[in-house]
């Protein structure tokens, strides 16, 4: 019987040996390289999606500074047509206000003509009736 107990604890050891050798030389390497895979995959996956929120933020970007640019010259050309309307109307008033003065000056240029012929009539009426 000795003989049998024998063979059953070798059987016993070498197939447990069997089950450390088969781990040590195939799943533990196979989780390893899954491991590893699915750690390559995650890093590729994180730098393309990083990658894309850079080209996003930088459309993003470009386009705003594209807008504040637009705005900016639209500013500029309202500035300027203001400008030219103010100056348009400055204008028109200078010169309305030119001819309200021209009037003006000419206009008591002949009421003081007018006076004085009308203050030389009425000297001359009065000193031919003295005369």
């Amino acid at each position: 019987m000795a003989t049998k107990s024998e063979t059953k604890s070798t059987d016993r050891n070498d197939h447990g040996s069997g089950i450390v050798a088969g781990v040590a030389h195939g799943i533990v390497p196979g989780v390893v390289h899954l491991a590893l895979d699915v750690a390559d995959r995650g890093q590729s996956t994180a730098v393309a999606v990083l990658q894309d929120a850079r080209i996003e933020l930088r459309t993003a970007i470009d386009s705003g500074l594209d807008l504040a640019e637009k705005l900016a010259a639209g500013t500029i050309r309202l500035a300027r047509k203001v400008v030219a309307k103010l100056d348009d109307a400055s204008n028109e008033t200078l010169t309305g206000a030119e001819r309200v003065f021209t009037g003006a000056v000419k206009s008591a240029r002949e009421t003081s003509r007018a006076a004085g012929e009308l203050a030389a009539t009425a000297a001359s009426g009065v000193a031919g009736q003295a005369a």
